[in-house]
């Protein structure tokens, strides 16, 4: 036998799987199907692989059989009860389904890279965006946005921009502060250029596409597996004790039964389950914890800026919901409702002076009965009221938009602007 055919032997069968990977990789054919049942169930999975991924998004947002409605969160989108929207729209047999996006630590920087991937859904288009206040510590919650993250968001940003923005070039240094992204000697180089208003070359977007390419195989490769059955475990269980036909007064009598033997063994009115595994071991140290916090300074509010100059683009209709905090444990633990009150003052004239006009602002019912299923998260009766904006909102017609998007909110100064000193109307 030659050494040429001994060679062959030995490395000849890599060469070929490594020749089938490129090709696998490389042909146009697609590499995953979702069913019906699979596209519904990942609707209310909140696993991360679909924040990070495309295939899932494109499969939702496509989907001629369902109207998935994306609604953006954080935590507040896992609490499940009777009256959680994806359970009142399946129950009543809405035009439209939710479509969960958040779960935990997801924000807006972490919204902001998943919409990178989901620009046609979101093109004249509605979508519901829950802001939580506590998101609007001084440093920010992006913390988790390594767990969030995929090269894939990255390089769907990058390949998105045809003319670099203020905002592009905000959420590039912002994206240079994490590890995951500066440490790649690829992504770092081109997203540096974008910080310094650097337009890419052909071959880096050259380079880019074939990245695409292989990472979007890559995403449909792992796409099928969705792994949850909430929606059998969560939404369908719901949907049992709800009457047949839509009441919000009816609904409010069961859910407010509901809600009061769920939160029975507490004065705070938190779930059971919730105080029992959460409050009771710290409940004594927590007393006062909260009297210095503050959300009226925070760059959250520029990360929140860069999704709404994305919505802007894409000229969505968008109701954003702010959320309340429960009055009976923030008094617990002294956060102090005048500053809580500020801080989405603050929320709300970003919001309106750009002509973002649809805001359902629950800030102040937070100490009614039953309106938050725990410490901070809405539930039972607050995601009833929640629903008399939502599903008015989302049965109506797209309304076109005119936002007038102000790049100051990307500043230090607004970050920073202290709304108990100052007027916020002064902000220009």
């Amino acid at each position: 036998m030659t050494n040429k055919k001994k060679l062959w032997q030995i490395f000849g069968p890599v060469l070929a799987a490594f020749a089938l990977i490129g090709l696998l990789f490389l042909l146009p054919f697609p590499l995953n199907h979702l069913s019906p049942q699979a596209i519904r169930e990942s609707s209310v999975s909140f696993a991360s692989n679909i924040i990070k991924g495309e295939a899932v998004k494109k499969a939702a947002f496509n989907n001629k059989e369902t109207n998935y409605v994306p609604f953006f969160g954080s935590s507040e989108l896992t609490r499940f009860d009777s009256m959680h929207p994806s359970v009142l729209a399946a129950k009543y047999h809405r035009d439209y389904q939710p479509f969960m996006m958040g779960q935990a630590g997801t924000e807006s920087m972490i919204h902001y890279m998943s919409m990178q991937e989901m620009r046609p859904a979101l093109n004249h288009k509605k979508a519901v965006f829950i802001i939580s206040p506590q998101w609007f510590t001084k440093k920010g919650v992006n913390v988790f946005f390594a767990n969030f993250y995929s090269p894939l968001q990255l390089v769907d940003w990058l390949l998105n921009i045809q003319k670099i923005t203020p905002t592009d070039q905000f959420m590039a240094k912002s994206l240079l502060n994490q590890s995951v992204v500066s440490q790649s000697n690829l992504y770092a180089g081109l997203v540096t250029k974008i910080e310094n208003g650097q337009a890419l070359s052909s071959a880096d977007i050259s380079r880019l596409r074939l990245e695409h390419r292989i990472l979007s195989r890559e995403d449909q490769l792992f796409s099928n597996y969705v792994g949850s059955n909430n929606w059998q475990n969560k939404v369908v269980k719901n949907m049992q004790s709800l009457p047949a036909d839509y009441n919000s007064t009816d609904l409010d009598s069961v859910v407010t039964k509901q809600a009061e033997k769920a939160s029975n063994s507490n004065d705070f009115l938190i779930k059971n389950s919730f105080y029992k595994q959460r409050i009771v071991p710290q409940e004594k140290r927590l007393k006062g914890s909260q009297v210095k916090f503050n959300y009226r300074e925070s760059i959250e509010y520029s990360y929140m800026q860069a999704v709404l100059d994305q919505f802007a683009q894409e000229h969505t209709d968008v109701l954003f919901v702010i959320a309340p905090v429960n009055q009976r444990w923030s008094d617990y633990t002294g956060l102090s409702r005048e500053m809580y009150y500020q801080s989405v003052d603050k929320i709300k004239y970003q919001l309106q002076s750009q002509g973002f006009n649809n805001i359902a602002d629950l800030s102040h019912r937070g100490g009614e009965k039953y309106f938050m299923q725990d410490t901070i998260h809405i539930g039972w009766r607050g995601w009833l009221e929640a629903d008399q904006y939502i599903d008015p909102f989302l049965s109506s017609d797209y309304q076109d938009v005119n936002y007038q998007i102000n790049d100051r909110f990307l500043s230090t100064d607004w970050q920073k602007f202290d709304s108990s000193k100052q007027n916020v109307e002064s902000f220009s």
